[in-house]
């Protein structure tokens, strides 16, 4: 597997994180998941699995250290760690609750660009970003995850200036609701746990917001990622790559 890339995957244990790691496994490539869980089920045979706490700046420099010592420089990059918020309204807001999603989602991924960058092939490699619609978009309901993730759309932006000095490209994802568990459960939870009351959101959703009446899928996702992680986008960089379905 001479051609075959270290692809380093945050948050890679379950859902859209999982999904991503699978896929460059598939494509024969060395996948490393850092991850607060030592494993998975979730995971292919053959995914390296090395604990991480993305808010620890000691715990992902020496994740990274691990990953350059056993797999050489990275080529690929996927900062994915995140976590999404209960509800909260304005006046509601927990201070507590609010520090812990943006250390999360917003410093635990500065955190990990930072843990990174020394160990990054360069010219070359790739950094890919989870960010989200709400990079972009507002929330009333939380506000917590929309103020990191409008952070992430600035990292991105900043560390492409920076790095691209060495030829080391950044771009982000911004998924809009996409059809996984957790959007099931959190769906099912706002809607009294009414499998029906629940699907007919859900489809509401797609035909009021998106261009194309749909959700995206986890598949829609991946791709994206798999693109600006390849040589295909190399003249992108420090951009936010919309993939919601035409929420316009």
């Amino acid at each position: 597997m001479t051609n075959s890339k270290v692809v380093v995957v945050t948050g890679a244990n379950s859902g859209i994180g999982a999904a991503i790691a699978n896929h460059f496994s598939e494509n024969g490539d060395r996948v490393i998941s850092l991850d607060l869980k030592s494993d998975s089920t979730s995971l292919k045979a053959g995914i390296t699995s090395i604990y991480c706490d993305v808010t620890e700046e000691s715990s992902t420099s020496g994740a990274m250290n691990q990953v350059r010592s056993e797999f050489g420089l990275i080529d690929v990059l996927i900062a994915n760690a995140g976590v999404v918020p209960a509800w909260q309204s304005t006046e509601e807001i927990d201070i507590s609750d609010f520090e812990r999603v943006v250390r999360i989602n917003l410093l635990g991924s500065v955190i990990t660009l930072k843990g990174a960058t020394r160990h990054l092939r360069a010219p070359g490699s790739k950094i890919v970003m989870t960010g989200s619609i709400n990079s972009w978009k507002g929330d009333p309901n939380i506000a917590s995850y929309v103020a990191s993730k409008h952070g992430i759309a600035g990292l991105v932006k900043s560390a492409a200036m920076d790095l691209g000095k060495r030829g080391i490209r950044v771009n982000a994802v911004a998924p809009g609701a996409v059809l996984t568990d957790a959007l099931h459960r959190r769906v099912l939870a706002r809607n009294d746990n009414d499998a029906g009351k629940a699907d007919a959101y859900l489809k509401e959703l797609a035909i009021t917001t998106t261009a194309l009446g749909r959700i995206a899928t986890i598949a829609d996702v991946v791709n994206t990622v798999d693109f600006l992680a390849s040589d295909k986008s190399d003249a992108i960089t420090g951009q936010l790559i919309h993939v919601d379905g035409g929420v316009l």
